[in-house]
Protein backbone atom coordinates (compact mmCIF):
# COMPACT_ATOMS: atom_id res chain seq x y z
CA UNK A 1 0.00 0.00 0.00
CA UNK A 2 1.28 3.28 -1.24
CA UNK A 3 -0.44 6.63 0.19
CA UNK A 4 -0.14 10.15 -0.82
CA UNK A 5 -1.52 12.96 0.51
CA UNK A 6 -2.87 15.33 -1.94
CA UNK A 7 -3.59 18.56 -0.26
CA UNK A 8 -3.36 19.33 3.95
CA UNK A 9 -4.72 17.29 5.18
CA UNK A 10 -7.39 16.61 2.58
CA UNK A 11 -7.48 13.45 -0.18
CA UNK A 12 -5.38 10.36 0.28
CA UNK A 13 -4.57 8.50 -3.08
CA UNK A 14 -3.59 4.89 -1.98
CA UNK A 15 -1.97 3.06 -4.96
CA UNK A 16 -1.57 -1.10 -4.64
CA UNK A 17 -4.07 -2.74 -3.07
CA UNK A 18 -7.50 -4.53 -3.92
CA UNK A 19 -10.25 -3.44 -2.60
CA UNK A 20 -12.01 -6.43 -3.23
CA UNK A 21 -9.91 -8.97 -0.76
CA UNK A 22 -8.63 -5.79 1.24
CA UNK A 23 -8.98 -6.98 5.21
CA UNK A 24 -7.30 -7.24 8.08
CA UNK A 25 -4.39 -4.72 9.07
CA UNK A 26 -4.46 -3.07 5.15
CA UNK A 27 -8.32 -2.56 5.87
CA UNK A 28 -7.73 -0.38 9.17
CA UNK A 29 -4.92 1.37 7.49
CA UNK A 30 -6.95 2.38 4.71
CA UNK A 31 -9.69 3.54 6.70
CA UNK A 32 -7.42 5.50 9.15
CA UNK A 33 -5.90 6.94 6.31
CA UNK A 34 -9.56 7.94 5.34
CA UNK A 35 -10.94 9.21 8.22
CA UNK A 36 -7.78 11.71 8.65
CA UNK A 37 -7.93 13.11 5.16
CA UNK A 38 -11.57 13.24 4.50
CA UNK A 39 -11.36 11.90 1.12
CA UNK A 40 -9.67 8.82 -0.03
CA UNK A 41 -8.85 7.63 -3.54
CA UNK A 42 -7.95 4.38 -4.45
CA UNK A 43 -6.87 3.86 -8.34
CA UNK A 44 -6.43 0.32 -10.91
CA UNK A 45 -9.53 -1.12 -9.27
CA UNK A 46 -11.51 -3.70 -10.88
CA UNK A 47 -14.81 -4.65 -9.49
CA UNK A 48 -17.57 -6.20 -9.74
CA UNK A 49 -20.77 -5.79 -7.68
CA UNK A 50 -19.57 -8.57 -5.67
CA UNK A 51 -16.46 -7.01 -4.94
CA UNK A 52 -17.73 -3.69 -4.60
CA UNK A 53 -20.50 -4.69 -1.76
CA UNK A 54 -17.71 -6.80 -0.01
CA UNK A 55 -15.47 -3.66 0.36
CA UNK A 56 -18.38 -1.47 1.34
CA UNK A 57 -20.36 -4.26 4.00
CA UNK A 58 -16.51 -4.99 5.53
CA UNK A 59 -16.40 -1.14 6.71
CA UNK A 60 -19.41 -0.78 7.91
CA UNK A 61 -23.98 -1.51 7.61
CA UNK A 62 -24.42 -1.24 4.21
CA UNK A 63 -26.60 1.61 2.86
CA UNK A 64 -29.78 1.03 0.16
CA UNK A 65 -31.13 4.39 -1.15
CA UNK A 66 -34.49 6.05 -0.27
CA UNK A 67 -35.44 6.00 -3.98
CA UNK A 68 -36.02 2.55 -4.84
CA UNK A 69 -37.23 3.80 -8.29
CA UNK A 70 -33.37 5.02 -9.43
CA UNK A 71 -31.40 1.90 -8.62
CA UNK A 72 -30.17 -0.30 -11.11
CA UNK A 73 -30.64 -3.89 -12.30
CA UNK A 74 -28.34 -5.39 -9.94
CA UNK A 75 -28.04 -5.50 -6.21
CA UNK A 76 -29.90 -2.78 -4.12
CA UNK A 77 -26.66 -1.50 -2.07
CA UNK A 78 -25.67 -0.99 -5.83
CA UNK A 79 -26.43 1.87 -7.57
CA UNK A 80 -25.90 2.35 -11.20
CA UNK A 81 -25.47 6.06 -12.19
CA UNK A 82 -25.29 6.29 -16.09
CA UNK A 83 -25.68 9.14 -18.89
CA UNK A 84 -26.74 6.19 -21.07
CA UNK A 85 -29.72 5.78 -18.61
CA UNK A 86 -32.73 6.08 -21.32
CA UNK A 87 -35.36 7.24 -18.35
CA UNK A 88 -33.35 9.12 -16.14
CA UNK A 89 -29.49 10.03 -17.76
CA UNK A 90 -27.24 11.40 -15.32
CA UNK A 91 -25.97 14.69 -16.67
CA UNK A 92 -24.99 18.33 -16.80
CA UNK A 93 -23.68 19.53 -13.24
CA UNK A 94 -25.16 19.37 -9.66
CA UNK A 95 -24.67 21.27 -7.15
CA UNK A 96 -23.14 21.17 -3.85
CA UNK A 97 -24.31 18.81 -1.26
CA UNK A 98 -23.93 15.86 1.27
CA UNK A 99 -25.70 12.61 0.74
CA UNK A 100 -29.00 12.07 2.10
CA UNK A 101 -28.97 14.85 4.04
CA UNK A 102 -32.73 14.98 4.05
CA UNK A 103 -32.71 11.51 6.43
CA UNK A 104 -33.07 11.03 9.76
CA UNK A 105 -29.84 9.39 9.57
CA UNK A 106 -27.48 10.24 7.05
CA UNK A 107 -25.59 7.66 5.10
CA UNK A 108 -21.87 8.15 6.77
CA UNK A 109 -19.84 7.24 3.80
CA UNK A 110 -20.33 7.28 0.13
CA UNK A 111 -18.15 5.54 -2.06
CA UNK A 112 -18.01 6.00 -5.72
CA UNK A 113 -16.35 3.79 -8.80
CA UNK A 114 -15.53 4.89 -12.14
CA UNK A 115 -16.13 2.76 -15.33
CA UNK A 116 -16.93 5.14 -17.84
CA UNK A 117 -15.22 8.73 -17.97
CA UNK A 118 -16.39 11.21 -20.50
CA UNK A 119 -13.28 13.25 -22.36
CA UNK A 120 -14.36 16.59 -20.83
CA UNK A 121 -15.55 17.58 -17.61
CA UNK A 122 -17.60 15.35 -15.01
CA UNK A 123 -15.21 15.97 -11.98
CA UNK A 124 -16.20 15.88 -8.86
CA UNK A 125 -15.09 18.29 -6.30
CA UNK A 126 -14.76 18.00 -2.64
CA UNK A 127 -15.05 21.32 -0.14
CA UNK A 128 -13.35 20.29 3.07
CA UNK A 129 -15.86 21.62 5.92
CA UNK A 130 -14.39 20.54 8.89
CA UNK A 131 -11.35 23.36 7.65
CA UNK A 132 -13.84 25.78 6.60
CA UNK A 133 -15.72 25.84 9.99
CA UNK A 134 -11.72 26.03 11.55
CA UNK A 135 -10.73 29.10 10.06
CA UNK A 136 -14.67 30.71 9.78
CA UNK A 137 -14.35 34.58 11.20
CA UNK A 138 -15.92 34.86 15.35
CA UNK A 139 -18.86 36.41 13.74
CA UNK A 140 -20.18 33.57 11.48
CA UNK A 141 -18.99 31.10 13.71
CA UNK A 142 -21.45 33.07 16.26
CA UNK A 143 -24.22 32.40 13.75
CA UNK A 144 -23.82 28.78 13.04
CA UNK A 145 -22.82 27.45 16.65
CA UNK A 146 -25.44 25.72 18.57
CA UNK A 147 -27.74 25.92 15.22
CA UNK A 148 -29.88 23.53 13.64
CA UNK A 149 -30.74 24.03 9.73
CA UNK A 150 -33.80 22.14 7.96
CA UNK A 151 -33.48 19.88 5.06
CA UNK A 152 -36.26 18.87 2.63
CA UNK A 153 -36.36 15.37 0.58
CA UNK A 154 -37.68 18.21 -2.32
CA UNK A 155 -34.45 19.32 -3.86
CA UNK A 156 -33.59 22.90 -4.74
CA UNK A 157 -33.55 24.38 -8.13
CA UNK A 158 -33.08 22.29 -10.69
CA UNK A 159 -35.41 19.15 -10.22
CA UNK A 160 -34.12 15.49 -9.82
CA UNK A 161 -33.70 12.66 -12.99
CA UNK A 162 -36.37 11.24 -11.47
CA UNK A 163 -38.51 12.82 -8.82
CA UNK A 164 -39.10 11.35 -6.25
CA UNK A 165 -42.82 9.62 -5.64
CA UNK A 166 -45.40 11.04 -3.43
CA UNK A 167 -45.07 8.34 -1.05
CA UNK A 168 -41.17 8.55 -0.80
CA UNK A 169 -41.59 12.34 0.13
CA UNK A 170 -44.51 11.74 2.72
CA UNK A 171 -42.14 8.84 4.39
CA UNK A 172 -39.15 11.42 4.79
CA UNK A 173 -41.18 15.34 5.34
CA UNK A 174 -38.42 17.99 6.49
CA UNK A 175 -35.72 17.13 9.16
CA UNK A 176 -33.61 19.65 10.91
CA UNK A 177 -29.73 18.77 11.66
CA UNK A 178 -26.90 20.54 13.52
CA UNK A 179 -25.41 22.61 11.15
CA UNK A 180 -21.89 22.47 13.45
CA UNK A 181 -21.86 18.60 13.81
CA UNK A 182 -19.16 16.56 16.45
CA UNK A 183 -17.53 14.14 14.09
CA UNK A 184 -18.25 10.60 15.68
CA UNK A 185 -14.57 9.39 16.29
CA UNK A 186 -12.72 12.26 15.89
CA UNK A 187 -12.17 15.13 18.18
CA UNK A 188 -13.16 17.56 15.37
CA UNK A 189 -15.83 20.15 14.46
CA UNK A 190 -16.93 20.47 11.23
CA UNK A 191 -19.91 23.17 9.28
CA UNK A 192 -22.67 20.66 8.18
CA UNK A 193 -24.15 21.70 4.89
CA UNK A 194 -26.44 20.25 2.12
CA UNK A 195 -27.24 23.35 -0.46
CA UNK A 196 -29.37 21.37 -2.51
CA UNK A 197 -31.42 20.47 0.30
CA UNK A 198 -31.19 23.36 3.05
CA UNK A 199 -34.49 25.60 2.98
CA UNK A 200 -33.68 27.77 6.32
CA UNK A 201 -31.14 28.15 9.00
CA UNK A 202 -32.60 28.57 12.75
CA UNK A 203 -35.05 30.57 12.87
CA UNK A 204 -34.29 32.75 9.89
CA UNK A 205 -35.84 34.03 7.17
CA UNK A 206 -35.77 32.05 3.61
CA UNK A 207 -33.93 35.40 2.49
CA UNK A 208 -31.76 35.44 5.37
CA UNK A 209 -31.24 31.51 5.08
CA UNK A 210 -29.86 32.07 1.65
CA UNK A 211 -28.05 34.74 1.96
CA UNK A 212 -25.85 32.99 5.21
CA UNK A 213 -25.91 29.48 3.22
CA UNK A 214 -24.15 31.89 0.31
CA UNK A 215 -21.07 33.40 3.08
CA UNK A 216 -20.60 29.88 4.14
CA UNK A 217 -20.25 28.03 0.65
CA UNK A 218 -17.66 31.22 -0.35
CA UNK A 219 -15.73 30.24 2.45
CA UNK A 220 -15.65 26.48 1.64
CA UNK A 221 -14.52 27.04 -1.59
CA UNK A 222 -11.29 28.50 -0.23
CA UNK A 223 -10.76 24.63 0.72
CA UNK A 224 -11.48 22.08 -2.49
CA UNK A 225 -10.22 19.40 -3.83
CA UNK A 226 -11.44 18.92 -7.71
CA UNK A 227 -10.89 14.92 -8.97
CA UNK A 228 -10.08 14.28 -12.37
CA UNK A 229 -11.60 11.05 -13.14
CA UNK A 230 -9.41 7.69 -14.71
CA UNK A 231 -11.60 4.51 -15.33
CA UNK A 232 -10.96 2.57 -12.15
CA UNK A 233 -10.41 4.97 -9.46
CA UNK A 234 -12.68 4.34 -6.28
CA UNK A 235 -13.70 7.51 -4.24
CA UNK A 236 -14.60 6.82 -0.49
CA UNK A 237 -15.72 10.44 1.35
CA UNK A 238 -16.79 10.78 4.63
CA UNK A 239 -20.40 12.89 4.16
CA UNK A 240 -19.92 14.07 7.71
CA UNK A 241 -16.77 16.24 6.97
CA UNK A 242 -17.24 17.25 3.33
CA UNK A 243 -19.64 18.52 0.87
CA UNK A 244 -19.32 17.49 -3.00
CA UNK A 245 -20.44 18.53 -6.59
CA UNK A 246 -20.41 17.66 -9.96
CA UNK A 247 -19.03 19.48 -13.03
CA UNK A 248 -21.06 19.49 -16.01
CA UNK A 249 -19.71 17.09 -19.41
CA UNK A 250 -21.23 16.84 -22.31
CA UNK A 251 -24.74 15.06 -23.12
CA UNK A 252 -22.93 13.39 -25.53
CA UNK A 253 -20.13 11.37 -24.09
CA UNK A 254 -20.57 8.44 -21.95
CA UNK A 255 -20.24 8.44 -18.04
CA UNK A 256 -21.17 5.57 -15.82
CA UNK A 257 -20.64 5.00 -12.18
CA UNK A 258 -21.46 2.52 -9.48
CA UNK A 259 -22.07 3.78 -5.99
CA UNK A 260 -22.24 2.74 -2.57
CA UNK A 261 -22.04 3.61 1.17
CA UNK A 262 -21.96 2.69 4.31
CA UNK A 263 -24.03 3.91 7.85
CA UNK A 264 -22.44 4.30 11.28
CA UNK A 265 -23.94 1.97 14.17
CA UNK A 266 -26.97 2.61 14.76
CA UNK A 267 -26.44 4.46 18.44
CA UNK A 268 -24.32 6.91 15.95
CA UNK A 269 -26.16 7.51 13.23
CA UNK A 270 -28.01 10.69 13.92
CA UNK A 271 -25.89 13.65 13.95
CA UNK A 272 -24.77 15.16 17.21
CA UNK A 273 -24.54 19.14 17.80
CA UNK A 274 -20.69 19.70 18.06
Amino acid sequence: MEATVLQDNFAVRIDGIDLSTLDGDDLAEAKKLWMENKIAIFTGQDLDDDGLLAFTGRLGPLFVHVQQNILGDGPDEVMYMSSMDAVAPVAGDLAWHSDQSYTPGPVFATILYGITIPEDGGNTLFADLTATYECLPDYLRAKVDNVKACYSPVKKGRPRRRPMKDDQIDELSDIWHPLVRKHPYLDRKALYLSPNHMTRIGDLSEEDSDALLEELIIHASKFVYSHRWTPGDVIMWDNTQVMHRRDSFPSTQPRFHKRTGFHLPEELRTPVTA
